[in-house]
């Protein structure tokens, strides 16, 4: 039986886990949710919703199921009893047994006269808190299945610790004064527990037998008592019984779903027949919750059990809450956020990608005709017209989808909204094209809807990539400043023409509006980020008149500067020299971009009159401008819309896209340099930027992490015949590198 089932654990899990990929991700956050799952409406249910980030589907405003017992039987709120029971000081308890006053103002419900009617049961409630510290099971190491490492060092008490026979003999002679069933049933419950907890299993059994049992009551704390038992029996090796008990638990209990699911070692003994386990079930709804959990398992595909549970109940609970669980599988494959990474200006949203398509469209058939036989055999019909809408919308059976909507008759307020709001995800993803005129419907029809974001925004987005419209496309997701994370200028010039277009439609408007809040010039904006371009092209004229229009950042003449170790913490002070700027007037401090682009302008000029040494100490400038500004330079955050040089893995990686790299530029002007300088200690100068230069090209080829891959020796030979200028002392002093690579020598 594990085999076959671990078989389908190899074929299911390779698509519907990719998700998992980045466990440091919050994998609920990237899908929407859209068919609420909690519209299956059965919370002792809820736990075994989807959920990627937890075991467990969150649940903590459940209501308890043995707090509304107690909450009956004292005639209390359920808020005034769960805090008798579960945070009332023991004291206070026994106080009020007593006749005692309590301080604490919670209890003010348990007057004289309630504390004289209920005597009995506070004096249990006492002695079950003065229990509870130590209900932890003896851990033994020789006990896997038990969990020892799990357990001992987790808990400060345990059963172990307690007087066996003194607290059995308190409980037995509490259970045989006991006139009222329900308090006998506690006090039996507490009896198994003890004896199940300090292990032992068989004498936890008879006493479940003869405490329990006998009582005929099958309340929730009689499956609290049952569940006891069970973990007794598979403490005894008896794992086939304790399954069946485990799953009468799971069926009855409200409070122990989770638990017993997973105590239950369904499938994992070999010893175990399945089909003869589901044929020796109670009833059709222990057989249904026994093909619930194989559902349920994260190795299983959920559509096979929803077809034997639906086969014994169309309208079984089991059968809803494993298809919300179908559907939201197949909604977190289609409207996952890789879509815009792929085919965005190519296929229509929602789609599963190619590479998915054979294991992806035959679980979504699958999915869709069985939900679709529901809704005919069903006496419930709206939650099955409802999921048969949803998937057919997400299958783009607009027309399929809207006829099953249409059959939603119902006053639910959850059933309603997800109407509601399905309705317009229909309409605005079945237009062929955004037209004006559609916008404008869409927009006055579904405002709200629009405005909301989310998935709208995505279905948007695609549409507009798909019709072209790349301006709209991108701005559905994006205020206008997220450019310099998209900084092309195609790009640009599309948004400038948008936001210049008269005559928009209402959702254009918004686009507009929404894009550009906070921003007090757009335009202004788009000339500084094409200034940016062209300056990393080394287009300087342009570069200029669009810098005339907006400045962003100033910056100390060091940015034509040199730097010989590598420190982007330091102050520009510290690590930045400022050799030969100073023979430049024109070079000055807290320059705008649009001064420090007149400055390369003027250095360019100087440098074209080839006039020797200045000539080569120009060209030198503008070589470590453009290298400050690369990916490795000092002021690497200049022309990266940053305010400082703190790494970004976005801007700053030899793997992003997002910027080009002015390395280029530095060598060509230091080749210009090379070619006019005579001087000895600015020819060393070259000669050590050029080698700067090949280390950066080397790191971006070559683990950067290893410190012996990312220089060369054909970096340091040109500089290596300066031996006795000046500068090639502080090199050798201060630059690791070359260090190394001289002592090899």
């Amino acid at each position: 039986m594990r085999k076959k089932l671990m078989l389908v654990a190899v074929m299911l899990t390779a698509f519907f886990n990719r998700t998992n990929a980045c466990s440091w991700d919050d994998m609920d956050a990237n899908y929407f949710n859209l068919f609420a799952q909690e519209i299956m409406a059965d919370p002792r249910y809820r736990p075994f919703l989807l959920t990627l980030e937890n075991r467990y589907f969150p649940s903590e405003a459940l209501r308890n199921g043995n707090i509304e017992e107690w909450q009956n039987y004292l005639g209390l709120g359920y808020d005034d009893t769960r805090y008798l029971v579960f945070e009332a000081q023991r004291d206070d308890i026994q106080n009020l047994t007593k006749g005692k006053p309590v301080s604490d103002k919670k209890l003010a419900f348990a007057t004289p006269e309630f504390a004289q009617r209920h005597k009995q049961t506070l004096l249990y409630i006492a002695y079950a808190k003065y229990l509870e510290p130590y209900m932890r099971i003896v851990p033994d190491e020789t006990d896997d299945e038990y969990g020892y490492w799990a357990y001992a060092d987790d808990y400060e008490h345990n059963a172990g610790d307690l007087d066996y026979d003194k607290v059995k003999t308190v409980l037995t002679r509490s259970w045989n004064a006991e006139s009222d069933k329900e308090l006998k049933l506690r006090y039996g419950y507490q009896l198994v527990r003890l004896a199940h907890y300090t292990r032992r299993f068989r004498e936890a059994v008879q006493l479940f037998d003869q405490y329990v049992q006998p009582l005929g009551l099958k309340t929730e704390m009689y499956y609290y008592a049952l569940s006891q038992k069970a973990g007794a029996l598979r403490g005894m090796g008896q794992t086939e019984q304790a399954n069946r008990e485990f799953v009468r638990v799971f069926a009855n209990s409200s409070d122990l779903k989770v638990t017993a699911y997973g105590s239950l070692t369904l499938g994992w003994n070999n010893d175990i027949n399945f089909a003869d386990f589901v044929k020796g079930a109670a009833d059709d709804n222990e057989r249904n919750d026994i093909y619930f959990m194989m559902g349920y398992s994260e190795f299983n595909n959920p559509t096979n059990e929803i077809a034997k549970i639906v086969a014994n109940n169309p309208d079984a609970i089991q059968a809803k809450v494993l298809m919300v669980r179908a559907v939201n599988l197949i909604e977190r494959n289609l409207l996952g956020e890789y879509y815009n990474r792929n085919a965005i200006e190519k296929v229509r949203y929602p789609f599963v990608r190619q590479e998915d398509e054979a294991e992806f469209r035959p679980f979504m058939n699958q999915t869709i005709n069985l939900c679709d036989k529901q809704c005919n055999a069903a006496s419930d019909k709206n939650f099955w017209h409802l999921a048969s809408s949803y998937l057919h919308f997400l299958n783009q059976d607009f027309d399929v989808a809207s006829e099953s909507l249409s059959r939603v008759k119902s006053s639910d307020s959850l059933y309603m909204a997800t109407v509601n709001d399905l309705t317009a995800y229909i309409d605005i993803c079945r237009q062929p094209r955004l037209t004006a005129k559609v916008e404008n419907d869409l927009f006055d029809k579904y405002n709200g809807i629009i405005t909301s974001g989310g998935f709208i925004d995505h279905v948007l987005t695609n549409r507009y990539a798909m019709q072209g419209e790349k301006a709209k496309s991108f701005l559905v997701m994006n205020h206008l400043k997220d450019i310099e994370y998209n900084l092309h200028e195609p790009l640009l010039d599309e948004i400038q023409s948008f936001l210049k277009k008269k005559n928009k439609t209402s959702l254009e408007a918004y686009l507009v509006k929404t894009a550009t809040s906070d921003m007090a010039n757009p335009d202004k904006y788009l000339a500084y980020a094409k200034g940016v371009i062209r300056l990393t092209q080394g287009d300087l004229e342009d570069a200029k008149s669009f810098f005339s229009q907006q400045t962003r950042l100033k910056v100390s003449k060091r940015i034509f500067g040199h730097n010989i170790r590598v420190r982007y913490s330091a102050k520009e002070t510290q690590i930045m020299r400022n050799d030969y700027i100073d023979e430049f007037a024109f070079i000055r401090d807290n320059m705008t971009e649009a001064e420090v682009t007149e400055a390369l302008m003027q250095l360019q000029s100087i440098g074209e009159k080839n006039q020797g040494d200045l000539s080569a100490k120009a060209y030198y400038l503008m070589a470590n401008f453009y290298y400050n500004v690369s990916l490795t330079g000092y002021f690497r955050h200049y022309l990266r819309f940053d305010n400082n040089n703190a790494y970004c893995y976005d801007k700053y990686s030899f793997d992003s896209q997002l910027y080009q790299n002015t390395l280029p530029l530095s060598v060509l002007y230091l080749d210009k340099a090379a070619r006019t300088a005579n001087d000895l200690e600015l020819k060393a100068h070259i000669a050590f930027a050029a080698a700067k230069n090949m280390q950066q090209e080397l790191e971006s080829r070559v683990d950067r992490w290893d410190y012996k891959k990312v220089f060369s020796p054909e970096q340091f030979e040109a500089f290596e015949q300066y031996q006795g200028t000046d500068y090639y002392s502080d090199v050798i002093t201060n630059c690791m590198y070359f260090s190394a690579f001289h002592n090899r020598r």
